[in-house]
């Protein structure tokens, strides 16, 4: 069983998050999670769960999502502030910034990005989260980063493979 007050305090620094985050992020896949609903400090609606502080964001829902899939890889994550919804630590010594943008944003966000790295904390690689395709020519970045439209989280360009690619034609 997880110990119910980390899972508390994580949905207190996140907002919300899927069951699936949870089982996947406190590695206990068939957990439902009930345990913390008796608490009256968190709420569920479907299968999100929200902290009675905070309210449903679904661009904190796709960088979860993103950040379920480095599971493996994690030695340790941060809550950030939009549009770094998450920054992680790989056990590669990588930091990464998941940076979730909208239909409202994305035009914005991409100038944020391309304005880097004045505009954003440090990081070795970006992850970035776009409702379409629409903006990825727009993006004209420094640093490697990996594209994805949600929510079916399709990766449009993975920098890195493109960076593996040209080093083996080089040699």
């Amino acid at each position: 069983m997880v110990d119910k007050q980390k899972v508390i305090n994580f949905l207190q620094d996140f907002g919300c998050a899927k069951l699936e985050h949870l089982q996947k992020l406190f590695g206990n896949e068939n957990d439902n999670f009930k345990n913390i609903l008796y608490s009256n400090m968190v709420s569920k609606k479907g299968d999100i769960f929200v902290h009675n502080t905070r309210r449903i964001n679904d661009n904190m829902l796709v960088a979860l999502d993103i950040l379920c899939k480095y599971k493996k890889r994690l030695i340790r994550f941060y809550q950030g502030y939009e549009p770094v919804y998450i920054t992680l630590l790989t056990n590669e010594h990588l930091l990464y910034h998941i940076i979730v943008a909208n239909e409202d944003n994305k035009k914005g966000i991409v100038k944020l990005i391309n304005s880097y790295p004045l505009s954003l904390p440090k990081a070795d690689k970006l992850i970035l989260a776009f409702p379409d395709r629409e903006e990825l020519d727009n993006i004209d970045c420094e640093i490697p980063f990996l594209y994805t439209t949600y929510p079916e989280l399709v990766v449009l360009n993975n920098e890195e493979e493109e960076n593996e690619e040209e080093s083996e034609e080089n040699t």
